[in-house]
Formats: structure tokens, sequence, C-alpha cells
């Protein structure tokens, strides 16, 4: 997978995926915001793909449900600056047998993001100059 991030202003930039474009930030520190920071997009990416799990397991399963929420709350650490816990709340109106939980859990911990940032990822950074 290949993503293109550029600058638009300031410190607002875009990524660009299979013609789908984001954008991050606010340009200054004075300006509205007009996407997430990095940080905040990182924590939703973690409960947007947790959320698949929860319903791919729940679909799986035929678990009728409604009324799915995720809320993630963190606690920063320093030394270097980052999010040091993510705190998760997954509630729904649903039925669940003990087993069903557990099960529900173990999808819950299959998500693909959550597997990366579990396993320090090796980050290469290249820095070329035109």
């Amino acid at each position: 997978m290949s993503v293109k991030i550029s600058q638009v202003e300031g410190w607002k930039l875009k990524a660009e995926y299979n013609g789908v474009t984001l954008v991050s930030g606010q340009a200054t520190r004075e300006s509205d915001y007009t996407g997430m920071s990095p940080g905040k997009l990182m924590v939703a990416s973690l409960g947007l793909c947790t959320g698949m799990h929860v319903v791919t397991y729940l679909t799986k399963n035929n678990i009728e449900y409604s009324d799915l929420d995720i809320s993630l709350k963190t606690e920063g650490k320093g030394g270097p600056a980052r999010y040091g816990v993510f705190n998760m709340d997954i509630t729904m109106k649903a039925d669940l047998s003990e087993e069903h939980y557990k099960g529900l859990v173990e999808e819950c911990n299959r998500c693909f993001v959550g597997n990366t940032m579990k396993n320090q990822p090796e980050i290469k950074i290249d820095v070329k100059t035109v």
C-alpha cells in the first residue's frame, strides 16, 4: 500500500489513497480545524478497525444488536511523547452469552490497526531533496 501525503497550507496536510482524500488538522494553531490531527486519526483508526471486527463477529454469529458505540480515551506518556494507554469501551444493545462475550473480545483483538500498534512496527525514513 502506498499513501501520498502533501502539504495544503501550514500544518494542514492531505492524504490520498485510491481516489479518496483526507485532510488533517489546521493550518495554524489559531485557525479552525478542517480535519482531525494525525494523533486523533490514529485513535479513530483503532476504533473504526475494532468496530468492523465487532460487526463481523455479531453478523457471523447471527447475534441481534443495535446502538453500537465505541468510545476511546487515551492516556499520554512522555519520553518520547506518545499515547501510552488506549481505553476502549464498546457498548451496544445485545444479549451476549459468556461464550459470545469471549468470542467478541477475541475478534476485537484481530484488529489490523491494533495489532500493528501492539507489535512495534519498524519505521524507515528517507529524506530526499530535489
